[in-house]
């Protein structure tokens, strides 16, 4: 499992060409130099996790946001351009992430389709922490697995800064992960990150 200041570097250097586009090459050095500063100044707020669950959950809202901070406070690009560009390179880093692992798919499908490893993952996800996830698992919904999630450790932290703009777009990762299985959909009304009362995981078979 990867720190938050090695997915920092991770995201910085998959997505230094999105930078160098946008920025100019100058200015996406400064970028890399700022997040790194950034991100040394948030490590004293971060909650410190015991659970791997939480830890895995967290470990991409610390670099996104200093990656933002940098863009607005430091290089003075817009809230929104900011915002796009943050995302384009979390994109470019996650892409290269589900590439190098081809077998993710093939050992998500099983988890999906077979009981026992579903209630098997359920038991995983548990972790019982202050600042941690909180979740319940949704029954009766014909859902190979569902669940609502009533607190998220990113969204906590991400308001915290006050930046909680920057949640969506690493929820957006959960649709980029679910197109790697065969046959499976995410079907979510809300989440945390977009201002609703929960994040409603509902995977179900997709349509033929």
């Amino acid at each position: 499992m990867s720190s938050p200041s090695e997915r920092l570097a991770q995201i910085l250097a998959e997505g230094r060409v999105i930078a160098t586009r946008e920025l100019g090459e100058a200015c996406a050095a400064e970028l890399h130099t700022h997040a790194k500063e950034r991100y040394l100044a948030l490590e004293a707020t971060m909650p410190r996790f015991r659970s791997s669950t939480n830890r895995k959950l967290f470990e991409l809202g610390p670099p996104v946001l200093a990656i933002y901070q940098a863009l607005l406070h430091d290089l003075g690009v817009d809230r929104e351009p900011a915002l796009r560009l943050a995302e384009g390179m979390l994109l470019a880093f996650y892409r290269t992430q589900l590439n190098r692992s081809p077998l993710l798919g093939a050992a998500m499908d099983v988890v999906f389709r077979l009981k026992p490893a579903r209630s098997l993952l359920m038991i995983t996800l548990r972790a019982d922490e202050p600042e941690g996830i909180r979740f319940d698992e949704a029954s009766g919904t014909g859902a190979l697995l569902a669940f609502d999630v009533h607190a998220c450790p990113i969204v906590a932290f991400a308001r915290r800064h006050g930046a909680p703009e920057i949640v969506p777009m690493i929820c957006r990762l959960d649709d980029l992960k679910v197109k790697e299985l065969h046959g499976i959909e995410l079907r979510r009304t809300g989440t945390l990150g977009t201002g609703a009362e929960r994040c409603d995981f509902r995977y179900v078979t997709a349509k033929k």
